[in-house]
């Protein structure tokens, strides 16, 4: 049986004094990857131009380098990207699917789950202690979400941005990070959208585990 992580985004306020649950500002990766792919197919150009050019539009940088990157952004994704988060791609081909997501990391690396808290792995170095639990000052958001998966949730955990910095893993090269079956997304790009949040001692992320 698989074990998937439900990992959410926290960030302080410091006028409130409270922890607050990060919105959808993060990449659904498959539904990005779907985009990719039809930019790719519809238009001729590589998987990596296509991906380029997508990221480049999605953080806002819209200016196009020539006439078929101005279609593109201006005609194409302007009107076929979906906003709409609960849009059925599957069975609405009409729309390309919403690319945002609540979830920084929704991924099924079991390397990763024993670095974050000994899930599935327990052989790798741990970020920080496992079995925290849920923050006592975590968001009511956040804590409803994790009600709602009662006993099926398990190994909750949290981890501050700065921990995560701090860490012998982000501290690897590319290379050692592949060759240890842990991957670059998380420790570079999800990393990377986390600290265009705010300061890293004022974001952590909340995550936990189900079978």
């Amino acid at each position: 049986m698989g074990c998937d992580v439900h990992m959410y985004a926290e960030k302080f306020n410091k006028e409130t004094h409270q922890w607050e649950k990060i919105g959808t500002e993060f990449f659904d990766l498959y539904h990005v990857d779907t985009i990719v792919n039809e930019i790719s197919r519809q238009f001729g150009l590589t998987y990596e131009e296509s991906k380029e050019l997508l990221y480049r539009y999605l953080r806002g940088n819209r200016t196009p380098k020539n006439k078929i990157e101005d279609y593109i952004m201006k005609k194409y994704l302007d009107t076929s990207i979906s906003d709409n988060p609960n849009h059925d791609w599957w069975n609405d081909k009409s729309k390309l699917p919403y690319p945002y997501t609540d979830q920084p990391y929704g991924g099924r690396n079991y390397d990763l789950f024993g670095a974050l808290a000994g899930v599935r792995n327990d052989s790798m170095e741990l970020i920080a202690d496992m079995d925290r639990g849920l923050p006592d000052d975590v968001s009511e958001e956040i804590c409803n979400i994790s009600d709602e998966w009662g006993m099926d949730g398990h190994s909750h955990n949290y981890l501050y941005l700065d921990e995560i910095l701090d860490s012998s893993y982000y501290k690897m090269s590319d290379s050692d990070l592949d060759n240890m079956g842990l991957g670059t997304y998380f420790f570079r790009d999800v990393v990377d959208a986390l600290l265009y949040l705010g300061d890293p001692k004022d974001i952590r992320i909340v995550f936990w585990f189900d079978n």
